[in-house]
């Protein structure tokens, strides 16, 4: 996969291409030895006037390749979200029978992501599409900003043994 300069993918201060670097290797994505860690997907930034009223982002499994839309007023969190919900759909295909992209299996790897990720639980979440989660890294991200020099990584630490 040919990278892009590196201002292509920075969105809201998160660098896109080294996010997917890392996410890709979480296992509830398929660990180090799973295909999106051998195979990593394309990665698109979609840059746009205003917010989309929906698809912030998109998969499509039979090109590997995901794409996250940039917005004026975008967040960090926002980011996140999009880029690990994306990557969720290449790593559980659809399966006939169930709801064409966010069944079961599809929430149950993603709450496993965000919390491997992002130590981020028990979030509360009523569709499948986005905002819940990028809520709770917006708070979590304003906590740990807020958080002393030298306590960051306690504080870290403490959530992922939470």
């Amino acid at each position: 996969m040919k990278r892009r300069p590196r201002a292509y993918y920075l969105v809201a201060g998160v660098d896109l291409w080294d996010e997917l670097q890392r996410l890709c290797r979480l296992e509830a994505l398929g660990g180090p030895g799973g295909e999106l860690a051998q195979r990593q997907p394309e990665l698109r930034v979609r840059r746009a006037r205003k917010r989309p009223r929906s698809r912030l982002g998109f998969a499509v499994p039979s090109e590997w390749r995901i794409s996250v839309t940039a917005y004026p007023g975008i967040r960090p969190g926002d980011v996140q979200e999009t880029l690990l919900h994306e990557l969720v759909h290449l790593a559980v295909p659809a399966k006939p029978g169930e709801r064409a992209w966010h069944g079961p299996e599809f929430k149950a790897t993603l709450r496993r992501a965000m919390r491997e990720a992002y130590g981020v639980r028990g979030v509360r979440v009523r569709n499948s599409y986005h905002g819940a989660y990028a809520d709770a890294l917006e708070r979590r991200r304003a906590r740990l900003a807020g958080a002393p020099d030298g306590q960051l990584s306690l504080l870290e630490a403490e959530e992922r043994a939470a």
